[in-house]
């Protein structure tokens, strides 16, 4: 998705409001000098997704900063919010039992309301972005379960795709959406214990994407009970192939099945057109809810063949 011209509003916004949360002696510098930056970028070629331009712009607030993870302590702090607000939320919407036929497999009604209930919980927890332009606050944010309004919800689609799979990859967004996706990953690896899980984590630190670092904090932990942890060597807000280590890009190519969460993953992979992937994230801008054909605040679940 080649970024626009609100994409590019979106990205100073971001500086902006980092400035404001950090409060560095040198803010204006650092402001000035992101929108000299963002208008020689509008001014050439576009052929970038908006995580691949904001590379540059985030090197240039941590050179200036002097802090190679400006947002270490917002990171830290998101876990253990998200940690109580999913504790709470499985406590008011428990997950769904799985349940046996006489043959001893799952049935599938069973089965089905599960995935449904645990792509849901996941789905929510990409409510959590530092990096969108409106500044986000745990205070202000809304996790309300029963009020997800969702476009395309392809369940069917990746339950078909899900009852032969050995290897699925699932690209990891924010933190604090983490503890969300444990739930999901949970349930997968309940409901097919053949399935290999890979969690494929950002290379190096940018807005509050996790990276391999970040899922050494206690609460993190629990996720690599069910899946495999990687460093996927890419250092955008997105899963960008060409920039992935050998080893993420192994495993993208082997995966029979791709979770891309959040919005910087579809932005930046929303031009593959491939059956074995799927997207789940909240559309928080207007460009992409034009893109998408919905309204701004709307969940998805998206079937990535067209």
């Amino acid at each position: 998705m080649i970024a626009q011209d609100k994409c590019f509003d979106c990205l100073q916004k971001q500086v902006e409001n980092l400035c404001l949360v950090l409060k560095p002696h040198n803010a204006s510098s650092i402001t000035q000098q992101i929108k000299d930056k963002l208008a020689q970028k509008a001014a050439q070629s576009r052929t970038l997704a908006p995580p691949q331009i904001a590379i540059e712009i985030y090197q240039c607030v941590e050179q200036n900063l002097g802090i190679s993870d400006p947002f270490i302590h917002i990171k830290q702090e998101s876990m253990v919010r998200a940690h109580s607000i999913c504790e709470n939320l499985l406590v008011s919407y428990p997950a769904p039992v799985l349940e046996r036929t006489s043959s001893g497999k799952w049935s599938v009604d069973s089965m089905r309301r599960r995935l449904d209930w645990a792509i849901r919980v996941a789905i929510l927890g990409n409510v959590i972005d530092y990096g969108s332009q409106s500044a986000f606050s745990f205070e202000n944010a809304d996790f309300g379960f029963e009020e997800m309004i969702f476009g395309d919800f392809c369940l069917d689609a990746l339950i078909d795709k899900l009852e032969c799979a050995k290897i699925l990859l699932y690209l990891a967004d924010n933190a604090g959406e983490n503890i969300f996706d444990e739930v999901l990953i949970s349930s997968l690896k309940e409901i097919y214990p053949q399935l290999q899980i890979y969690y494929a984590l950002r290379g190096k630190p940018i807005i509050n994407d996790l990276t391999l670092e970040d899922m050494r904090h206690p609460l993190a932990k629990g996720i690599g009970h069910y899946c495999t942890l990687i460093d996927s060597g890419v250092q955008s807000p997105g899963f960008v192939y060409a920039d992935a280590c050998e080893r993420a890009q192994k495993l993208y190519d082997e995966a029979d099945v791709i979770l891309s969460k959040g919005m910087g993953n579809f932005e930046c992979l929303q031009s593959h057109k491939d059956e074995r992937l799927f997207m789940l994230f909240k559309v928080k801008c207007d460009v992409v809810a034009a893109f998408c054909g919905v309204e701004k605040g709307t969940m998805m679940l998206k079937h990535n063949v067209k």
